[in-house]
């Protein structure tokens, strides 16, 4: 078979995902690359969604198969922020994936993008609450009697919740340099992204193996999260104060008017992405309390020099092969310089003779 370029974008969630779908990876030549073709996206996704389930992994080696067989020779993409794991579930089934990708696409670049922990479980707990129940940032990061706690439950009343100080990101990147090798997997980020834009799309643009990254058509509006008046005033359970879980406050709530609500829910949803924010943004840290930013952060200081390490590493090695391949093109070799100037005497010659 036919050995084609592959390049996994593994997420994190909430690192720029919608960027690099929209106005990176789509926008790339469609006669030299395939992003998110659907059929083998969708079964790499459900795989992935539903780690150690072998029906789903093997529909998955089921679709690979068949794009293998394909007469498709283009460089494949697939952007599936789900390849690190289970956001809701400190990303704890990476290793699991990280193994399935090796074995589905042994030939992968992985492009794994990841920011502050303290930035992304702030910009969870909004998405939960587009996504979820209305719960305090407290519920959400299980913070309770000034202390951040295990979880009991996925669910903590009524809301998805996560454990604030068990995130994984340094573990997802180990879990697939293992399997592919720390020179495959390409780590950025965000933060970087903003601040050294330039540097950052130049290695992206390595990995990916074009000269630059595509221009967006138009200026694109920010994708931001609610804002924290938005939640205060449209969500008004998350101003409500709640005791640690018992059994009781545990599991997936029952919603028995959930489908017949579920327009007034997207409309509110809509309402504060399209109306209220887009006239009146006014936020805030919704971390400041209790100083749950200032523990988050010292809890994963040293993680973060590790990442950042690493990030700056991979994008010092990608931008030296870019300047590299782009020296390579311009480069004049001394005998083309002879060649030149001799041209240029010769017409100054012509010209001159041209003037007696």
């Amino acid at each position: 078979m036919q050995q084609r370029k592959v390049i996994l974008h593994i997420g994190l969630h909430k690192t720029g995902t919608r960027y690099l779908q929209r106005d990176v990876f789509r926008l790339l030549d469609a006669e030299r690359f395939v992003f998110n073709p659907r059929a083998l996206t969708l079964a790499v996704r459900a795989a992935v969604r539903n780690p150690g389930d072998r029906s789903y992994a093997e529909a998955a080696r089921d679709a690979v198969d068949a794009w293998r067989r394909s007469a498709d020779s283009r460089t494949l993409i697939i952007s599936e922020p789900h390849i690190s794991g289970d956001m809701y579930n400190q990303h704890e089934d990476c290793g699991c994936n990280a193994r399935l990708m090796r074995e589905l696409f042994p030939e992968a670049q992985i492009i794994y993008f990841v920011r502050r922990q303290s930035d992304w479980l702030q910009s969870a707990y909004r998405q939960q609450l587009v996504k979820g129940g209305s719960i305090p940032m407290e519920v959400f990061l299980n913070h309770y009697d000034g202390r951040f706690m295990s979880r009991p439950d996925r669910w903590t009343h009524g809301g998805r919740s996560v454990e604030a100080l068990s995130q994984r990101f340094l573990e997802i990147y180990h879990a697939f340099a293992t399997q592919y090798g720390a020179e495959h997997v390409h780590l950025f980020r965000q933060e970087d992204l903003r601040r050294q834009s330039a540097e950052v799309k130049t290695a992206l643009a390595a990995v990916l193996g074009v000269a630059t990254l595509p221009e967006p058509p138009r200026e694109r509006l920010q994708n931001r999260s609610y804002s924290a008046l938005a939640i205060h005033l449209f969500h008004p359970r998350t101003l409500r104060r709640f005791a640690a879980p018992t059994a009781a406050d545990c599991g997936r709530p029952a919603r028995p008017f959930h489908k017949a609500l579920r327009p007034l829910t997207r409309l509110r949803r809509v309402f504060i992405q399209h109306v209220f924010d887009r006239l009146i943004y006014r936020d805030r840290d919704l971390l400041q309390a209790h100083d749950m930013r200032g523990r988050i952060d010292a809890h994963y200081v040293v993680e973060n020099a590790e990442l950042a390490r690493i990030a700056e590493r991979v994008v010092q090695a990608l931008t030296s092969v870019a300047a590299s391949q782009s020296t390579e093109h311009v480069v004049v070799t001394p005998t083309e310089e002879n060649a030149h100037a001799e041209t240029a005497d010769h017409r100054r010659r012509r010209t001159a003779s041209g003037r007696r």
